[in-house]
């Protein structure tokens, strides 16, 4: 099959939203596949900050001489964004012939959209003899397909509530979740010092050698000793690059020298993504809960605007609207505020958003909008000159708005 036709079957079969965690039917399909044991395994769980990690990492492993496969999810416009050799996108024939392997070894075991497309990364991997696998859990850590691998060192960026209908609804339930990805003697490092003594007995009891990046002594790391200037500029999360550095420092493989400006300046399409058209700056950025809803609007406050700040927003129903909108209504940023219908099942209304809006600012302009196109329409003969325009929510939305033509 094509790889049109895949994601067809896929989306029909097996969509996204069918979420099915445990371990033993991916296990079994991956044991069918003649799998090898690579050189080098790290896993990236958390809660933000996940894919900025990976990201880091590819880019640290791309300038030592090792080849680098990199797995994460979701994407943003095609499908092929999730699984990337040496940082390039796989091509969609490499992916959909992968998808056919699965197919052929998965008999009559069912697997879920997510495990197909994980155990076709891993086959990619390995079929073309890459080194090093960094690859991103999807949703939680201990349940989670990419968790079929005994990873050589595990990432645990941040724990914030996500999921909490499968992961649990407190803050050291998910830690909990998350630390699955931990193994005896294994090496792990995490920035998440909010569930500390949680994280800390889990590696106890698993045997893990847990290590802390603690921000407040980032200063006196000597390994990032000098780099302050450049570390002040970067566009992705400051804990993403610094756990990426000193993880690959634990297994000796780190490039010599660290190339720090290009890390510093290392980008990923809808994390703060920004465009500057007509005197007017638009910001993309996918995040999606309470802690990203904090980073996003912290970054803002770190310059002053000439005109006006608006926002448009839209979330899926399975988000926590009303703890991301709370946060970025205490931010006091924003003077006008649109929000976006999102479609299908998951989608929640503009409408909704609006009406939790209003109760938290409500001498502010909110306006709802059935699509994206239709709140950029309406903007157009009202923006001026130095406004800000963040469009944040929901991948669906920054991507729909990334692909507009006003970004093109």
């Amino acid at each position: 099959m094509t790889l049109a036709d895949w994601e067809q079957r896929l989306n029909t079969l097996t969509p996204p939203t069918d979420i099915r965690l445990g371990l033993e039917r991916v296990k079994a399909v991956w044991q069918r596949l003649d799998q090898h044991r690579p050189r080098t395994v790290i896993t990236v769980a958390g809660t933000n900050g996940k894919g900025s990690t990976v990201e880091a990492l590819g880019f640290l492993l791309g300038h030592t001489e090792s080849t680098v496969g990199q797995y994460t999810s979701p994407h943003l416009h095609h499908i092929t964004e999730r699984i990337r050799v040496s940082g390039v996108p796989v091509k969609s024939a490499v992916l959909a012939d992968a998808l056919d392997q699965v197919e052929s070894a998965r008999g009559d075991i069912d697997l879920t959209y997510f495990e197909y497309l994980t155990l076709a990364a891993f086959w990619i991997f390995q079929d073309q003899n890459v080194d090093c696998w960094v690859c991103e859990i999807g949703l939680g850590g201990r349940l989670d397909a990419v968790n079929i691998l005994d990873a050589d060192l595990a990432i645990i960026t941040s724990i914030g509530m996500d999921h909490q209908e499968y992961l649990g609804d407190t803050l050291d339930a998910i830690a909990r979740e998350k630390a699955g990805v931990m193994r005896p003697n294994q090496c792990v490092w995490t920035a998440a010092d909010n569930v500390r003594e949680t994280l800390d007995a889990c590696a106890t009891a698993i045997g893990a050698h847990l290590n802390w990046l603690d921000a407040s002594q980032r200063d006196m790391d000597p390994l990032i000793d000098g780099q302050s200037d450049v570390l002040k500029r970067t566009r992705l999360p400051l804990d993403s690059l610094t756990l990426a550095v000193r993880a690959l420092e634990s297994l000796d493989r780190l490039p010599n020298p660290i190339p720090w400006q290009a890390l510093a300046a290392l980008e990923m399409p809808g994390r703060l993504t920004s465009r500057l058209i007509s005197g007017v700056q638009w910001i993309c950025d996918v995040g999606h809960n309470p802690e990203a809803a904090s980073y996003v609007a912290d970054q803002l406050q770190l310059t002053t605007v000439p005109g006006r700040r608006l926002l448009i927003m839209g979330l899926l129903k399975d988000k926590s609207a009303t703890a991301v909108i709370d946060v970025l209504a205490v931010s006091q940023l924003f003077d006008q505020i649109l929000t976006v219908d999102l479609p299908g099942p998951r989608g929640q209304s503009g409408a909704d958003l609006k009406r939790i809006w209003k109760t938290r600012l409500p001498k502010t302009p909110i306006e709802s909008f059935a699509t994206l196109s239709d709140a950029i329409t309406a903007l157009e003969h009202r923006l001026q000159s130095g406004d800000q325009v963040l469009v944040f929510g929901s991948f669906l939305l920054v991507a729909d708005a990334l692909t507009h033509d006003k970004f093109n």
